[in-house]
């Protein structure tokens, strides 16, 4: 059995269902990330976790234990808010102890306690002063100190870094990151961001009206996701996605479309699969990865499937070591990732190079991914 399971898990407001058979099994000292739309049921299972919201049916176990009707402060729980939840009139020592001392831990402990999370935190300077005087990354730094003191079975962030600025999210990212190597504590992590996604998790759940979509590592989320919810959600810019018909020719199977000018533009799948074949003659969504449409001399030397195309520039965005540029195909704009120092221009015909490796068909009913 693994450290936590959710096993069937629903919620329910009333007759309506907002949370539909959730299954994750967590291991111990994994860090999860449940990342969707707002409105998708993140932090409602995230409170279902913590014992703040009441599970409707199925079963919530922490280490082989169920939590079902078990008290939030039962749970060996520690959450972080948001809005950070800290109390303004006492100083960020009493803040980080208070639960400490809530448990009856004696003075001497607590105190021992506070000085360990305060040097891994880097906040000893700060112990003294209240909230009001701190900046919006230390008070977060204050919230995961009280959190991390009570040494919890498991932690809970329900988007911690949503009221920061942008670099001060990307330094906290690190932070927490850093924070978790160091402990290995098992982490349940709610967010929108797919980037924090991405670069936190050992593994994502991404999640949207109130399913869970795909559960993986991030390569596997980012590489083969299962829908084009996954698809379209995960990753920025986000892939490309592109109405082809799939003909089989022999051995070989072609999707077809065409570029700006209407010209027929023909590319190869590569080691199609017999389910794909089984699409002769029918349309399918083709989704690109930005960063597999390129200019030839930037294009995957290592591939054997870079298939070259003509087409027009739309738009040309650079962006420090890249250049995001446009293009029309499949009558959908498409966006090529290419060399900063590429010299395009909004109107030439220029010569773009796709690696059909990284190229993935989808059902245009089920939505579904073509195995």
């Amino acid at each position: 059995m693994s450290f936590m399971n959710i096993d069937n898990a629903t919620k329910s407001y009333g007759s309506v269902e907002v949370l539909h058979k959730v299954d994750i099994a967590i291991e111990e000292g994994e860090f999860l990330v449940l990342v969707g739309p707002s409105g998708c049921g993140k932090s409602t299972l995230l409170n279902m976790i913590a014992g703040l919201e009441e599970i409707t049916s199925g079963k919530i176990a922490i280490k082989g234990k169920s939590m079902n009707g078990v008290h939030p402060s039962k749970r060996n729980i520690a959450m972080v808010f948001q809005s950070y939840a800290l109390y303004p009139n006492m100083t960020v020592g009493q803040n980080i102890t208070f639960g400490l001392e809530m448990h009856g831990v004696p003075k001497a402990e607590r105190a021992e306690a506070m000085n360990k999370v305060a040097a891994m935190l880097q906040i000893e300077p700060l112990l003294d002063r209240k909230p009001g005087q701190l900046s919006g990354g230390q008070r977060q730094r204050v919230a995961m100190g009280r959190a991390l003191v009570r040494e919890p079975d498991v932690f809970l962030f329900d988007e911690p870094l949503s009221n920061l600025d942008a670099k001060l999210r990307v330094d906290m990212r690190t932070e927490i990151k850093k924070l978790h190597q160091k402990l290995g504590t098992t982490i349940v992590y709610v967010t929108h961001d797919q980037i924090e996604a991405m670069t936190l998790s050992t593994r994502i759940a991404v999640m949207n009206g109130g399913y869970v979509q795909q559960l993986g590592t991030p390569k596997e989320i980012y590489d083969t996701p299962t829908n084009l919810f996954v698809a379209s959600f995960m990753g920025s810019p986000s892939m490309n996605l592109i109405n082809v018909k799939v003909v089989a020719e022999g051995k070989d199977v072609i999707a077809l479309t065409t570029n700006e000018k209407g010209d027929e533009v023909r590319l190869k799948f590569p080691n199609p699969s017999a389910e794909l074949v089984g699409y002769d003659g029918k349309e399918v969504v083709l989704g690109i990865r930005p960063e597999a449409i390129t200019d030839l001399d930037g294009a995957d030397s290592k591939s054997k499937h870079i298939q070259k195309l003509k087409n027009v520039v739309g738009v040309t965005e650079p962006a420090g070591p890249d250049t995001y540029v446009t293009s029309i195909l499949g009558g959908v704009e498409c966006v090529a990732r290419m060399r900063a120092d590429v010299d395009v221009k909004s109107g030439q015909t220029v010569d773009f190079a796709i690696n059909m490796e990284k190229a993935i068909p989808f059902d245009m009913e089920t939505e579904n991914r073509i195995a």
